[in-house]
């Protein structure tokens, strides 16, 4: 059987099938976790991931920011080409990572705010009048995930263009992080243009030891 690393839009997967999916993943990295740690899975937690202080991506250019927010200002980049959102990273000891997804959240964050696509208005001095989808295209079409020195997936985000009420999408194959691994995250943009800003969230869990993070 081949592995399949596609995207998938959500509105091609049922309710059941996203929630597989999710429940598949966390089931695998608590039994990942638990084996490599030698503690039980009930002394482990499964969380969200946060942007910075679990995958340290950057908020802006080559500068690493201290903020959780899932967006990247796009002012060192180059045309047609990957661009490194988090630098060359290694995943934190006692903290295992699994991403099976990802959102474009541009058009929820208000008028002229950027995502896969250029603003919402076609220049900075257009009206306010807010329009629901981008009017230049999707300037990050591609996003690629590099684990160990291996490119373990290249998403293609143009996918979930298709349906403009949800950019959502989800892969059958997860990327998993574990603890001590080298890793990297890329954009491919389209375009350098000024002012540009991607609110893309990956979707994911940490699974980690009860009390090095949160104690619930």
């Amino acid at each position: 059987m081949a592995t399949l690393a596609t995207l998938i839009p959500i509105q091609e997967l049922t309710p059941g099938m996203v929630g597989k999916i999710r429940n598949d993943v966390i089931q695998g990295v608590v039994a990942l976790a638990s084996k490599e740690l030698s503690i039980p899975p009930t002394n482990l937690v499964v969380r969200d991931v946060r942007p910075f202080n679990d995958l340290g991506m950057y908020a802006g250019g080559t500068t690493a920011a201290a903020i959780d927010e899932w967006l990247y200002d796009a002012t060192t980049t180059t045309a047609n080409a990957f661009t490194s959102v988090s630098g060359a990273k290694t995943m934190g000891d006692q903290k295992f990572v699994a991403l099976f997804g990802i959102r474009d959240l541009r058009r929820g964050v208000g008028v002229h705010s950027t995502g896969m696509g250029a603003d919402w208005e076609s220049t900075a001095a257009a009206s306010d009048a807010w329009h629901p989808y981008p009017l230049a295209g999707a300037v990050v079409s591609l996003v690629k995930i590099n684990v160990g020195g291996a490119d373990k997936v290249i998403w293609d985000l143009t996918s979930m263009e298709a349906y403009q009420d949800m950019n959502v999408g989800f892969t059958q194959a997860p990327v998993l992080i574990p603890q001590n691994v080298s890793y990297n995250l890329y954009y491919y943009f389209k375009t350098t243009a000024a002012g540009l800003r991607a609110w893309l969230q990956f979707i994911g869990v940490v699974v980690e030891p009860r009390g090095l993070t949160i104690s619930p």
